[in-house]
C-alpha cells in the first residue's frame, strides 16, 4: 500500500503534489474556503482517482476467479488497486501473463491514457484524455464550446490534445504491425495471441514495462521496436 500510495503520486505530477500539499497554499486554502486547487490539479487529481476506481473494480469483477482466487477479500482488494495504479510504473503482484483477455485489454487501455502532466509517467496523459473527453460531450450535446469544471477550453489546447492522441494511435498501431511480421513466431506459440504484442508494445510506448512474459523471446528487430518505442 505503501508503493502505491507513491506511485500514484508520482504519477500525478509535480505541479499537482506542490498544489496540494504545499504548506503555504494549504494554509491559504483553509483561511479562504473560496479559494480552490488550480484547473489543471483538477484534471489530474480527479481523472486519476477515477481511472484507479474504474481500473480496481474490473480488476476485481473481472479476475475474482482467475488471479484472485484464493486470497482474502483484503488481499483481493489490494491486488486490484495495486494493478490498478501501478498502470504507468511496471509493477505487479500477478503473473501478468496469467490475466484473462478482458482485462488485460482494461490494463492497455489504462497504459495507453497513462499518468499525468509534470509526472514521471507516460501515455497520452490524463489531460489529453480529460480534453478528448470533453470535446465528444459537448460534440453529443450540441455544444459549440468544450467545457470542463465549468471552464471553456480553446480550440487550439482541443486540437494539440487530438494530436497527441493521433500521434501514439498511428505510432502504436504501426509498431505492432511491425511486431505482427518480425515476431511471427511468438504468435505462433499455443496460447500466444495477437494481445501479448498489443500489450507490450503499448507497454513499452507508454514507458510502464509491464509483460505477458514475451520480452525475452523477441527477435533482435523486434527488441529494437520495443526500445524505440
Amino acid at each position: 500500500w505503501i508503493v502505491t500510495i507513491l506511485v500514484f503520486f508520482g504519477a500525478l505530477g509535480m505541479m499537482a503534489v506542490f498544489n496540494i500539499f504545499d504548506p503555504k497554499q494549504l494554509r491559504d486554502r483553509l483561511k479562504h474556503p473560496w479559494k480552490q486547487i488550480t484547473f489543471s490539479t483538477k484534471i489530474a487529481l480527479y481523472f486519476s482517482i477515477g481511472l484507479v476506481i474504474a481500473g480496481s473494480v474490473l480488476y476485481f469483477v473481472l479476475e475474482d476467479n482467475n488471479t484472485l482466487a484464493g486470497q482474502s477479500l483484503f488481499g483481493k482488494v489490494t491486488t486490484a488497486v495495486f494493478q490498478s495504479v501501478t498502470r504507468t510504473s511496471g509493477f505487479n503482484t500477478v503473473d501478468i501473463g496469467s490475466i484473462g483477455v478482458p482485462m488485460l485489454f482494461v490494463l492497455v487501455i489504462l497504459m495507453f491514457i497513462g499518468s499525468s502532466s509534470s509526472s514521471t509517467g507516460g501515455g497520452i496523459k490524463t489531460s489529453t484524455f480529460a480534453i478528448i473527453s470533453a470535446n465528444i460531450l459537448a460534440t453529443i450535446q450540441g455544444k459549440s464550446q468544450t467545457t470542463l469544471y465549468k471552464r471553456s477550453i480553446s480550440n487550439l489546447l482541443v486540437a494539440r490534445a487530438f494530436s497527441v492522441l493521433l500521434f501514439f494511435v498511428v505510432g502504436n498501431l504501426i509498431c505492432i504491425f511491425l511486431l505482427c511480421i518480425t515476431e511471427a513466431h511468438i504468435l505462433a506459440q499455443e496460447g500466444r495471441t495477437i494481445l501479448d504484442l498489443i500489450f507490450e508494445q503499448v507497454s513499452a510506448m507508454g514507458t510502464v514495462g509491464l509483460s505477458t512474459g514475451i520480452t525475452a523471446d523477441l527477435s533482435a528487430a523486434g527488441k529494437i521496436i520495443i526500445a524505440v518505442s
